[in-house]
């Protein structure tokens, strides 16, 4: 039986259409008649349909039955921890996230962000929006949790999780370069990443994340924007997962 993608919530008994690409293909293919039965996926639930009639660049398919929840909720595996930077560059950061498979978002207020928790908070329904809708354009199956905005020091009675805890450092610490930091480590482990604002991280920042027990690492070459550091390292470690 074949199965299809539907971006938008459904409920037995509604009449819908395949996506223009899927019914553009099934057409030319003639794979499919009428009163065939398919699978659809949403974004959280599994359906039976019927092909119901199919004209010159659409598919029409009725729900006919509810086949529970498409998936079983799952950890996150990669949780970034992010200094709020402007708008654009963190409404972009979050948009990237969930196209590349970000488990979880942590904003944090550090000493140089360029944005303050407090006015943070305020735009914390957009980010939301922008999550909602990068999940609807990349199809994906687990868009990541957003947690509202924080202060540093906050993270200390946060359960932030318990895997592998980097932070991103171009400062003077004690820091090593990410390819060997990674040869001794079981990368089946959930990732927790910190990620800083473009002025870096200020020493009392850095002392939050050593108590947290958090290692600092560090990329060859050019350094990033902060917007495209989380995105870089995240596509790394989706990589090594075998998850991309």
């Amino acid at each position: 039986m074949q199965k299809y993608f539907i971006p938008h919530k459904l409920t037995v008994g509604d009449i819908t259409h395949l996506s223009d690409s899927d019914s553009e293909i099934v057409i030319s293919q003639n794979s499919l008649h009428i009163e065939d039965l398919v699978e659809i996926d949403t974004y959280d639930r599994r359906y039976l349909a019927q092909v119901t009639d199919i004209i010159k660049s659409s598919v029409e398919i009725e729900i006919v039955e509810d086949r529970g929840e498409r998936i079983e909720k799952k950890q996150p595996s990669i949780t970034i921890i992010q200094s709020i930077s402007h708008d654009s560059k963190f409404n972009y950061f979050l948009e990237k996230s969930v196209e590349i498979g970000v488990g979880r978002i942590i904003p944090i207020e550090s000493k140089y962000s360029l944005k303050s928790r407090n006015k943070a908070i305020k735009t914390f329904g957009l980010w939301n929006k922008i999550i909602k809708d990068a999940t609807e354009q990349s199809r994906t199956p687990y868009p990541p949790i957003l947690e509202k905005p924080k202060k540093i020091k906050n993270l200390k009675s946060e359960d932030i999780g318990h895997g592998i805890k980097i932070c991103l450092a171009t400062e003077n610490v004690d820091s090593i370069y990410l390819n060997k930091y990674l040869e001794k480590k079981n990368i089946e482990q959930e990732f927790i990443v910190a990620i800083g604002p473009e002025k870096g991280w200020s020493s009392s920042d850095i002392k939050v994340f050593e108590e947290l027990g958090f290692d600092f690492v560090k990329l060859r070459g050019n350094i990033l924007r902060t917007e495209t550091a989380g995105l870089v390292i995240t596509s790394i470690f989706k990589y090594l997962k075998g998850e991309i």
